[in-house]
């Protein structure tokens, strides 16, 4: 009889941690009523519906959104505007 291979140990998820503009985690933090377990089952509910919605490309104009803010700030930073 063949045997299986092992499954790999260790958590299920990976560990993410987010950046949030502080007038928003207020206010989600208000709505978890202050519950660090509410507050990361609404982030994470929040999350997973907008992925849901998304398609493949809509979520690559993120990406290049971002890329060309950084690309902007770092034009900015090294041409200061007087």
């Amino acid at each position: 009889m063949a045997r299986r291979g092992r499954k790999k140990g260790g958590p299920r998820y990976k560990r993410v941690v987010l950046s949030l503009p502080k007038r928003l985690y207020y206010v989600l933090n208000g709505i978890a009523m202050g519950d660090e377990r509410k507050l990361n089952r609404l982030i994470k509910g929040i999350l997973e519906d907008k992925l849901m919605e998304s398609t493949v490309g809509e979520l690559e104009l993120y990406l290049g959104r971002a890329e060309e803010e950084e690309k902007e700030a770092i034009q900015e930073e090294e041409h200061p505007q007087a």
